[in-house]
């Protein structure tokens, strides 16, 4: 809108509009000033327009988006103040952070020391410390999504990918989304992704912050997946101590890269100008930190302690940024016409197609090799045996030894939760021919903590199905049942998913496991809540 004849832009009544910061793939960032609290802000106009055939699923993302970023309480990851919708577009009113992002940092003034490298690490640890907690992934850990106050700490920004990579719907057209050189290799190969994927993409900015270069820089975006899924890192010796850290987190199997827990010590000695952090063993290794539970919320106390540039004397004083010229740069995104040239840091093209061809798995190893083909070979051993005995002497008799045992039959209880995908119901897989009953015992759940009723497995009533019609194509398992009812899949059945409700039951035609979970698809359960308890009664 217009003010006073002026060619003034207000959003929401209260946001006044002034030079553009930066755009990236989900939209554009605007300096603006907050006429009611009287304070300078970053507007985020994102590319949700009220005329795409999509909207109404690009809307949900976005909100996702928005949510995700403002859960999580962390001086290190940038601040949501509000949400707005204007025009038909939808704007993300954030913290304005006034400085540059850390690639153009490095580009412009050249690497960090190990030491400042490892206490700025210790800042993005803290911040995926606290977005894991909160259940969700960055997904997109990279300089160029580092902003620095004037300070000199860092802020980790862009969640637009973290809220976008788990719709199933864009892994279907072909497409990643990120920067490959600081993908996790399990990302590129269609693996299951967690937060060891974003201690990957740690390690890869902390080399390249260290040294100027991104650890599989190449020349093209298919170059740069192939290294990433079967090269070695190329780990500069200007990397200096903290390549014991950085060899660590770019293993290429998550489970035996080390627990945040584990890099925190490392890089806090580091930065406290320990030459030798120690080894980093991986998680989980009897002795060492665990990983924390799932299950755990995130608290002030458990967001707000990690270590900042300003925190402790002894540790500012080599790290800050003093002596440097004072950051003018704006507040950027990759792909900002105001960054000039681009950075090496960020060279690789953000998107690819991966219908020109996807990527192999990824070596297993001689050794596994060697092991499968014996394996193999004793198993056609076995089986040559077994169909001689078969042609020699027929099929075993019925009134041979001892009679028939009675059939065996296992009963456990499975807490299924609303905030999970597929979830495993059983310990040990299903044998084909067995009777698998899910019988529900008890719990409840929800979809929408903040607008729907808690429901049992039979899902919502219809009429709150219906106030949430424009998420079914985006955000339903199964579009003939309600949101949030039970839904069950096992290999090899015709009705997959099938719709549990209260009661299931059916004989394995393969082995296989069972797996059970809300109707409600990855990227929309992040405002999901409770569980339910069934019974699971196999009988052999």
């Amino acid at each position: 809108m217009t003010s006073d004849g002026d060619d003034v832009r207000l959003i929401g009544g209260r946001y006044q509009l002034g030079n553009r910061l930066g755009r990236g793939g989900m939209g554009t960032v605007w300096r603006a000033y907050d006429q009611m609290l009287e304070r300078e802000v970053a507007a985020k106009e994102l590319n949700v327009a009220s005329d795409d055939h999509e909207y109404h699923r690009r809307l949900r993302r976005a909100l996702r988006e928005a949510r995700t970023v403002a859960r999580v309480h962390h001086p290190h990851v940038v601040g949501v103040h509000d949400l707005v919708e204007h025009d038909g577009r939808l704007w993300i009113v954030m913290e304005l952070i006034d400085g540059p992002n850390l690639a153009r940092r490095i580009a412009d003034d050249g690497p960090l020391t190990p030491g400042h490298t490892a206490a700025i690490g210790l800042q993005l640890l803290g911040a995926l410390e606290a977005v894991h907690a909160a259940g969700a992934l960055h997904r997109d850990v990279k300089p160029a999504n580092v902003l620095l106050r004037r300070d000199g700490s860092a802020v980790l920004t862009d969640f637009g990918i973290a809220a976008l990579e788990d719709d199933e719907s864009l892994t279907s057209t072909g497409e990643l989304l990120g920067s490959i050189g600081y993908m996790a290799p399990e990302r590129l190969t269609a693996e299951e992704a967690g937060p060891p994927s974003d201690l990957w993409s740690l390690g890869a900015t902390l080399s390249a912050v260290a040294s100027g270069v991104a650890p599989f820089q190449r020349s093209t975006g298919a170059a740069a997946l192939h290294a990433v899924t079967f090269a070695d890192p190329d780990i500069p010796e200007r990397v200096g101590s903290l390549r014991p850290v950085v060899e660590a987190l770019l293993n290429k199997s998550p489970d035996q890269r080390p627990s945040s827990a584990t890099v925190g010590a490392a890089l806090r000695r580091l930065a406290d100008g320990v030459e030798d952090p120690g080894p980093l063993p991986p998680a989980g290794t009897p002795g060492h930190f665990p990983e924390p539970p799932t299950d755990v919320v995130a608290t002030p106390a458990d967001v707000t302690d990690s270590p900042t540039l300003t925190a402790t004397p002894a540790a500012t004083a080599p790290h800050t940024l003093t002596g440097a010229p004072a950051p003018t740069a704006p507040h950027t995104r990759t792909g900002s016409p105001t960054l000039g040239g681009t950075p090496a840091l960020d060279r690789e093209p953000t998107v690819i197609d991966q219908t020109a061809g996807s990527p192999p798995p990824r070596p297993r190893g001689r050794g596994r090799a060697r092991t499968w083909w014996w394996t193999a070979g004793a198993a056609l051993a076995v089986a040559a045996l077994a169909t001689g005995l078969f042609f020699t002497f027929g099929p075993p008799s019925d009134n041979d030894g001892d009679a028939a045992q009675p059939p065996a039959t296992s009963t456990s209880k499975v807490t299924v939760e609303a905030a999970r995908g597929w979830q495993s119901a059983t310990s040990t897989p299903v044998q084909k021919g067995d009777k698998v009953s899910v019988r529900y015992t008890s719990g409840t759940w929800t979809v929408d903590s903040a607008h729907l009723p808690l429901v049992g497995p039979a899902g919502h009533t219809a009429a709150d199905d219906q106030s949430l019609r424009f998420a079914w194509q985006d955000c339903k398992v199964d579009s003939a049942v309600t949101f949030g009812a039970l839904l069950g899949r096992f290999p090899g059945n015709p009705d997959n998913p099938h719709a549990v409700h209260r009661d299931w039951q059916f004989q394995a035609t393969r082995a296989g496991t069972l797996q059970l979970r809300a109707n409600d698809r990855e990227g929309c359960l992040d405002d999901n809540k409770g569980a339910v308890t069934v019974t699971v009664q196999i009988t052999h």
